[in-house]
């Protein structure tokens, strides 16, 4: 992954108040860990209950969509990836959605959308009716009842578009917007088009999961959650330790160490980023930092990429045997990412202002 494309996402999720994206295969169980986290996300922005609860069952409603929707093609089938992404702009809520149908799915598919848009909210409420009343179910779950409760919780038009991926398959594009109580802060209808085009940045750039907002001692035991779900089949144990262990030195590094000009919030702004190649999982963290800071950190960060293994085992063993714990740059946080990923520490820093730098840091771990 670029280091420059960090920064360029960076600004590019500016304008939202915290954005998570995951990029992948959603089993059961990673999906229970996607509502939570995001659940704990919501959390910290949403003011009114109102709007919580309404979130909370569109994201179940979503999410059970994906799950239950996405096609299988058995053949020569181009990135298939399943797609959820839920952010917070400007006091309002947007989650997208993506899964693969297969394209006969299409037409009867988008007439339903149609249709639940055509109605209003009292014929919603009928509608949802007559669809309990007649109980016809497919396979899959309900004939409709999702879309239409999902309409009817969200006080807004459904936004879908569809992909192509193969001639067989294509990705099926859902997106609902849960307004604040502050109708003076709604920005737009819908973010569908920006939405679509994170989804392809993150299968270009072989990205597992984004998240950017503040880091909250919540979010991070979130992130870590997600971590491990996502990477608990890795057959490699050793593996699996190396990459857990490195995700913890990388949020520890942007909840402690970040500058922001936000004071007195509880978490402090930043990024975090798993991608993953056929030969390496890629972990990338960001966070503003002070420009007074940067040519200190820069340097140490250098040393510690020019020591050997054999230095960076003894500087590790005599911060652990220090009377008082080390901290900063005298910590071992870096110490232990050059160890546990047994590789150089990529970083790069971007001056934003005449304040700010923008610090990213990233590790390849190898397969």
């Amino acid at each position: 992954m670029n280091l420059g494309f960090v920064y360029d996402l960076h600004c590019l999720l500016k304008q939202s108040d915290f954005s998570y994206v995951y990029n992948g295969d959603f089993s059961q169980a990673l999906t229970d860990r996607i509502l939570s986290f995001a659940e704990a996300a919501v959390d910290s922005h949403a003011e009114s209950t109102k709007v919580k609860k309404k979130l909370y069952f569109v994201m179940v409603e979503s999410l059970q969509n994906v799950a239950r929707h996405s096609e299988i093609a058995p053949t020569d089938r181009l990135n298939p990836s399943s797609f959820f992404i839920i952010q917070s702009i400007k006091q309002d809520y947007y989650l997208t959605s993506a899964n693969s149908i297969d394209k006969k799915e299409i037409s009867p598919l988008r007439d339903k959308l149609d249709h639940v848009n055509s109605l209003d909210k009292d014929a919603l409420k009928s509608y949802s009716n007559e669809i309990l009343t007649q109980g016809t179910f497919s396979e899959k779950g309900g004939a409709g009842l999702g879309l239409v409760e999902m309409a009817r919780k969200s006080g807004n038009k459904l936004a879908f578009d569809f992909s192509d991926i193969n001639d067989a398959i294509s990705y099926f594009y859902f997106q609902l917007k849960i307004s604040s109580d502050n109708p003076a802060a709604n920005p737009t209808d819908n973010n569908l088009v920006a939405s679509k085009k994170m989804h392809q940045l993150m299968i270009s750039n072989s990205l597992n999961l984004i998240y950017s907002g503040d880091f909250t001692q919540e979010i991070v035991k979130g992130i870590l959650s997600m971590t491990e779900a996502s990477i608990q089949e890795e057959r490699d144990h050793l593996l699996r330790n190396k990459i857990f262990n490195v995700v913890v030195e990388l949020l520890q590094n942007v909840f402690q160490h970040a500058d922001d000009p936000e004071s007195g919030k509880e978490g402090k702004t930043g990024m975090f980023l798993i991608g993953e190649r056929s030969d390496c999982y890629v972990l990338s963290a960001a966070n503003l930092l002070l420009n007074t800071k940067a040519p200190a950190l820069e340097q140490y960060i250098l040393s510690i990429n020019g020591m050997t293994m054999e230095t960076l085992e003894e500087k590790h063993l005599a911060a652990l045997h220090a009377e008082t714990p080390a901290s900063g740059l005298n910590g071992v946080g870096f110490v232990d990412m050059r160890i546990k990923s047994n590789s150089q520490i990529d970083f790069r820093i971007t001056k934003v202002d005449d304040a700010y730098s923008f610090f990213t840091v990233q590790v390849n771990i190898s397969k």
